[in-house]
């Protein structure tokens, strides 16, 4: 008898699942601005009920997904970091209750120098958070307020320097292209966020967006030309520090990529 051998290909292996969780609150709206974002008052956030709606949410997907592993986390906004570790701990926790993590599950949390607080980034550490990403934009003074920013240059500088003690891994946000920015002035941002040794940094040109206050009332931008020059003065300098060009706007030392910016 001639055993029957069936051809049967292997079942394909469940493709890993990267998660988004949204937090549609800042204190205040910037002008360029085109996500999901509400200005409101730290004290008015609506932190449980928020967080009853997004677990519901997960619990209606659930069934597309199932059998597949979470190996990146990404918390934007809005603006997150107003949220307390507190509730940040229970949406990790409620998360990992329906879905299995992988063993180093990159969590990153989008942080503002604005609502920076002591010890407030060891807290989100605390709470499960593996990657924090600053969102600062530039550290001049006259380009954040430009830019419609609720911090300054010195918040932001504490807050990425509280970053690097709290976290091994973190990202440092920065936009070029800003209206008046002249390419000397590029320059000096790049040079001091490669200062503080961040081991990723996201450089993102400024574009006007649709139904935003820039796109009503449109601000002077650096003509096309600088731009190309910017972007070619911010590859150079951070290629010379050692960080590697590795998406269009992300760069990031050995060890340091991230799957979400």
């Amino acid at each position: 008898m001639i055993p029957i051998v069936a051809d049967v290909e292997p079942a394909p292996r469940p493709v890993p699942l990267s998660l988004y969780v949204h937090w549609p609150w800042c204190v205040k709206k910037c002008p360029y601005c085109d996500f999901n974002s509400h200005a409101v008052a730290p004290g008015e956030l609506p932190e449980q009920r928020y967080l009853d709606a997004l677990v519901a949410d997960l619990e209606a997907a659930l069934p597309l997904v199932w059998g597949r592993t979470v190996h990146s986390i990404f918390i934007g906004g809005g603006t997150p970091s107003l949220f307390s570790p507190q509730a940040i701990d229970r949406m990790l926790s409620d998360i990992r209750a329906r879905l299995r993590l992988a063993a180093d599950c990159e969590i990153t949390l989008e942080a503002n120098p604005g609502t920076f607080e002591r010890d407030r980034f060891r807290a989100f550490r605390s709470a499960g958070v593996t990657r924090l990403s600053v969102g600062v934009q530039t550290f001049q003074d006259h380009h954040l307020r430009a830019l419609g920013r609720v911090h300054d240059g010195a918040q932001a500088l504490a807050a990425v320097e509280e970053a690097s003690r709290a976290f091994d891994t973190f990202n440092l946000d920065l936009m070029y292209a800003l209206p008046g920015q002249t390419l000397a002035e590029l320059e000096a941002d790049v040079a001091q966020a490669l200062s503080l040794q961040s081991p990723h940094i996201s450089i993102y040109h400024l574009t006007i967006e649709p139904n935003t206050y820039f796109a009503k009332f449109p601000p002077a931008l650096p003509d096309e030309d600088c731009a190309y020059d910017m972007l070619d003065r911010i590859t150079a300098m951070t290629g010379d520090a050692g960080l590697q060009r590795y998406e269009v706007s992300a760069y990031a030392r050995g060890g340091h990529r991230c799957w979400h910016n």
